[in-house]
């Protein structure tokens, strides 16, 4: 019995990888990502944590994967689902760089949409950060002061010169993103995996196996 349960495990764990030969094979691109938290934030772990969590929903939202998907001919949902985001870990603790893969079968159509969902991202964060409605609100303040009257001219000038540096200081200590590795797409195959088909498939068949060897076992007791 011990002869044949080796077989169906080493039929299970065979079977398992052949399945691997008919699935079509993915790649992952991957594109690593830096937030850096404000310096006010920044001894808040729990803030912080939420901080950089918010930033993984956002990395796969609409807003960031929809006009990537729209500019390469495919759905959102479809292109979300590809995406893999991971907030690295640095000695048990969450550190600020994401990780982002992007699941394709061809490497070079991959590194294309994780550079692009990158740089979008990029985009989305800037669009809704502090500085970039303090700088809206500084170039509405010198378009007034071009056509201000003589009068109006001083507090005009105070205006310009408190949004300068409150932008000035966001610009130093708010949060900040930037792609601190270029995508690339990652040596070895994402999907399917031979190890985990095998395995799997020698999984089963112990299962298969035990069944066999406890229906004989019953079978030879009974005769």
């Amino acid at each position: 019995m011990g002869l044949l349960a080796l077989v169906i495990i080493v039929l299970g764990a065979t079977a398992g990888l052949a399945i691997t030969l008919l699935l079509p094979t993915q790649y992952a691109a991957r594109t690593l990502v830096e937030y850096n938290v404000s310096v006010e934030n920044a001894s808040d772990f729990l803030r912080t944590d939420r901080n950089l969590t918010t930033q993984t929903v956002l990395m796969t939202s609409r807003a960031v994967v929809g006009p990537v998907a729209d500019a390469n001919g495919i759905s959102a949902d479809e292109l979300a689902n590809r995406v893999d985001v991971t907030l690295l870990n640095a000695n048990s603790v969450n550190s600020e760089v994401i990780q982002v893969d992007v699941l394709n079968p061809d490497r070079a159509t991959g590194v294309k949409l994780a550079d692009a969902i990158a740089n979008q991202y990029l985009t989305v964060v800037k669009a809704n950060s502090p500085a970039n409605y303090i700088q809206s609100q500084l170039d509405d303040a010198r378009r007034q002061l071009t056509s201000a009257p003589a009068a109006n001219q001083p507090a005009l000038q105070a205006r310009v010169a408190t949004l300068q540096g409150q932008l000035d200081t966001e610009n130093i200590t708010g949060n900040r993103a930037t792609i601190v590795v270029p995508a690339y797409s990652v040596a070895a195959p994402a999907y399917p995996s031979a190890t985990l088909a095998a395995a799997t498939g020698a999984l089963l068949g112990i299962v298969v196996a035990g069944l066999v060897v406890i229906g004989l076992s019953r079978r030879w007791t009974r005769s």
